[in-house]
Order: structure tokens, then sequence, then C-alpha cells
């Protein structure tokens, strides 16, 4: 095992099989390696990637409580966190990863392929898969990262079925973007959102949002991500660290 990650896990208390913690081993070398030519990730280091990427998203799949024989679509992949660290670690059967850069997509089909991992790759916008083929088809939803939970709801609730889920990874702000979603939520269908508190072994705090689906998608949604970018603010009182983007990402 790669020994970042090995003390990353055993800092986390983490146990993995044999296999597991070889295919996470694999899946770091391999992303650091396609980092230093297609900045994938600020993640640099192996250590940073191991304990913030890596373990983080282990996690967060512990504070979604998500059932370990599941498959999950994954909105924004881009390095492949979560999703590609829940297969690897044997969480999850199989992924559907969509991620709108195109190099991005490319570098989650080259590594899915060299990792022998089940992940299917699209390259598109999720919103746009919520208005026609996807639409109200999956059971758990995720996305990392992706933009101020208001955003996040409609881009990708309009992919959740009734009675699935929607879980979205924050950092600070989690309990204002809470908030401001809120409305966004009920009119895409959402009951309110759970916040699942959980903490990296360094102290740093970390939550997911979850939404449960409670009827379809309404008609004439989702709109587009660039309108509810305009719609909502994307920076904190102070200007500082974007709403929907965890601390050092």
């Amino acid at each position: 095992m790669n020994g970042a990650l090995g003390e990353a896990l055993s800092a986390a208390g983490i146990t993995l099989s044999p296999g597991a913690a070889q295919a996470l081993s694999k899946y770091l070398e391999y992303t650091l390696a396609a980092n230093e030519t297609q900045n994938l990730t600020a993640l640099r280091s192996p250590n940073l990637f191991a304990a913030e990427g890596i373990v983080d998203s282990l996690l967060a799949w512990e504070a979604i409580g998500a059932e370990r024989e599941a498959a999950v679509v994954d909105i924004g992949s881009g390095s492949g966190l979560p999703a590609l660290v829940w297969l690897c670690a044997g969480r999850i059967t199989s992924a559907h990863l969509i991620e709108a850069e195109r190099r991005k997509a490319d570098f989650l089909r080259s590594a899915a392929d060299a990792l022998g991992l089940a992940a299917e790759v699209s390259w598109g916008r999720a919103e746009e898969l919520g208005r026609n083929a996807l639409r109200d088809k999956a059971a758990l939803v995720t996305a990392r990262a992706l933009a101020p939970a208001p955003v996040a709801i409609e881009v990708c609730g309009g992919l959740v079925r009734p009675g699935g889920r929607l879980a979205l990874l924050k950092g600070r702000h989690a309990e204002e973007e809470a908030a401001a979603g809120s409305p966004v939520a009920a009119r895409m269908g959402f009951s309110p959102a759970e916040i699942v508190p959980y903490a990296l072994p360094s102290g740093v705090q970390r939550w997911v949002l979850v939404y449960r689906k409670q009827r379809p998608t309404p008609a004439g949604r989702p709109t587009s991500f660039a309108r509810l970018r305009r719609e909502f603010p994307t920076r904190d009182a102070a200007g500082g660290e974007r709403f929907g983007q965890r601390q050092g990402e």
C-alpha cells in the first residue's frame, strides 16, 4: 500500500481489505501522475490526496449512510472524488460519472479502464440529462464541491427518482447553503436537508447535505447551470471561499 494512504487510513481508523487498499493505492498514484499535466485537483501531494481526498470520501460515505451494495450517479466527478474511491473500496458496485469538462471526462474513462472499475462516464451537463435520458432515474446522486447548494440541488435533482436521495458533500458554509437551498429543494420535490457532520482526522469539519425526493421533477425543471449561477451568490460575505467549494480544493 502507498505509505501516505496507509497513514491516512490508520489515522481515520478505516480498515480495508488488501484488495481495496491496493486498488486505492493504484488510484492515488494514477491520479497524481495525471494531475501533473491535467490539473485535475488542488490536492497535489500524496499526503493531501490521501487524507483530504480518499479518506474524506470514505468518511462521507459513512455519513450518507447508504447501503453498501449500491450504485450512484456522481456529478462533476473531476478527479474521481468521491465515486472512484467508493468503487475501489467496494462501497458501491457501479457508478455513472457525469463530467462537463471534456478532458476530465477523458481522464475518468482512462482511470476506470486502468483500474478495472464498473464506471460509466458521460461527458455532458447534469441538468440536460435530468431533462431527458436520466430524468427521475437514480436512487442516489452525489456531488462534491460542484456548486452552491441552491444551484446543485436543481442541476442534480432532476436525476433523482422519487424516494431516492441527493447527497451534497460540503465544507464550512454547509448550514448557510442548506438554508439558501431550501426554496429550490421544495420546488424540485425534495424534503428539507438533513445536515450530517463528520470530521477528518486533522480536525477539519465536513458536512453532507442529504435530500430525499418526495415527488417527480416538475415540468420545466431543471433549468440551466449558467442561469442558476447568475441567480445565486457564489462567495461568502467577506468575498472569500466560494460557496460550493471545499477549503483547499
